[in-house]
C-alpha cells in the first residue's frame, strides 16, 4: 500500500492508465459527487470504461444488502478480477468499498479517496473493511490494504465546522495516544480558522501513527489496540443512537468515548484529572450532547458486551497512564463503566 500526498490528478490518471483496459469501477458519496465532480471524475471519465455508483454515505448504507447489491452492479457491468475499484468520500463508503473489494472474485484492487477528514486520518488507512449487521458497527469485514490512498487536503475545503470536528475527535485520539506535544499540537489547530500548514503536518503525523500501528499489529490484537483508544463507549453509543434513531456522528460518539475513557484511565492508572478536565470541558464546548440518561445506561453495556475485542466474556479498552503512555485490553468493572457514563449525562 501507498500513501500519495501530492499531484492528485497525475497520481489518479497514472494509476487509472494501469487498470483502463479492465474496467474502473468508481463507488462515490453522492454529496461528494455533487460537489466535487470537477476535482476528480474530470480525471475518471477520461477513460471510456468507467462506471460510477453513487451512495447516500448513512450507517444504513453499510449494509450487507448495499454489498450485495455493488456485487450484483459489478457484474452486470463485466468487473473482473484486475478491475480497479475507486472510493471516494468518507469512512462509510471506505469501509463498504473495501469489502465490497476485498470480496468480489476473491479480491480486486482498490483505492481510497478520503474526502473527510475523519478518513483522511483514520477510516481509509490501516486496512480495515467492513459493514455493520443486526445493529452491531463494523461486525462482517476483513483486513485488506489498498493499492494506494491518495491525500489531497484541499478536498477538505467544502466540509462543515462538524464535518472538520467530527474528524478532529480522531485527531485528539492520536495526540492521546502518542505523546503530550502531538496532543498540545493538535489542541492548538483552529478549526474555524484553519492553518493548512498545520493541518497537513498533524495528518501526515497521525497517519504515519496508524501505519506503524497497523505493520506491526496488522489483525488487531495487540499495540494496534491503541487506536481504539474511546471506541469501546463509542461503539455501544453508535449502536444505542441506531436502535433509537437518533442522529449521532462518529467523531462525536468518540469525542465522549474518550471522555469515559480517561475517566477509567484516573480509576485504574492515576491519569491526570486536569488533562481528563482539560478534554470533558473541550467536547462539552464542541460537541453535541448524547440524549442518554442513567436509564440507558444496562442497554448502553448490553452493546458493549458485544464488542469485537472482548476476550473471556470481558469487555476490553484502552486505557492512559499518561498521553503516550496506553495499555490495551484493560478491563473495567460495571459500576465503573456506568460511573464513567456519568459524565455524558451532565
Amino acid at each position: 500500500m501507498k500513501i500519495l500526498y501530492s499531484n492528485f490528478k497525475r497520481n489518479l490518471q497514472n494509476i487509472i492508465d494501469r487498470y483502463s483496459d479492465n474496467g474502473i469501477f468508481v463507488i462515490i458519496d453522492q454529496q461528494v459527487h455533487q460537489i466535487l465532480v470537477d476535482n476528480i471524475l474530470d480525471t475518471l471519465l477520461h477513460n471510456g470504461d468507467t462506471h460510477i455508483y453513487k451512495i447516500e454515505a448513512t450507517e444504513k448504507s453499510k449494509s450487507i444488502e448495499k454489498a450485495i447489491g455493488l456485487w450484483q452492479w459489478l457484474v452486470e457491468r463485466g468487473a473482473n478480477r484486475k478491475s480497479l475499484i475507486i472510493n471516494i468520500g468518507g469512512g462509510i463508503i471506505t469501509d463498504l468499498g473495501g469489502f465490497v473489494a476485498a470480496t468480489f472474485k476473491r479480491g480486486c484492487s482498490f483505492i481510497n479517496i478520503p474526502t473527510t477528514l475523519m478518513a483522511m486520518v483514520d477510516a481509509s488507512i490501516g486496512g480495515k473493511t467492513g459493514v455493520n449487521f443486526l445493529g452491531l458497527k463494523n461486525e462482517i469485514g476483513t483486513f485488506t490494504d489498498p493499492k494506494w490512498i491518495l491525500i489531497n487536503i484541499d478536498l477538505l475545503d467544502t466540509l462543515s465546522y462538524e464535518a472538520m470536528a467530527d474528524g478532529y475527535a480522531e485527531m485528539l485520539k492520536y495526540g492521546f495516544i502518542a505523546d503530550e506535544h502531538l496532543l498540545n499540537l493538535t489542541y492548538s489547530l483552529d478549526l474555524q480558522a484553519i492553518d493548512k500548514s498545520l493541518l497537513r503536518s498533524l495528518i501526515i503525523k497521525d497517519i504515519q501513527i496508524k501505519q506503524h500501528l497497523a505493520r506491526i499489529d496488522k489483525y488487531d490484537q495487540n499495540e494496534r489496540r491503541a487506536l481504539n483508544f474511546g471506541h469501546t463507549f463509542a461503539h455501544a453509543f453508535e449502536a444505542f443512537a441506531t436502535g433509537k434513531n437518533m442522529a449521532l456522528t462518529h467523531g462525536t460518539a468518540v469525542a465522549w468515548g474518550m471522555v469515559c475513557e480517561l475517566y477509567l484511565s484516573i480509576i485504574h492508572y492515576g491519569f491526570s484529572r486536569d488533562e481528563f478536565h482539560r478534554l470533558h470541558h473541550f467536547v462539552k464546548e464542541h460537541y453535541k450532547t448524547i440524549s442518554i440518561n442513567c436509564k440507558d445506561f444496562d442497554d448502553i453495556y448490553r452493546f458493549m458486551l458485544h464488542d469485537k475485542k472482548n476476550a473471556d466474556h470481558n469487555i476490553n479498552f484502552t486505557l492512559l497512564e499518561r498521553a503516550g503512555k496506553f495499555r490495551c485490553n484493560q478491563k473495567a468493572s460495571q459500576t465503573e463503566i456506568y460511573e464513567a457514563l456519568e459524565y455524558v449525562c451532565l
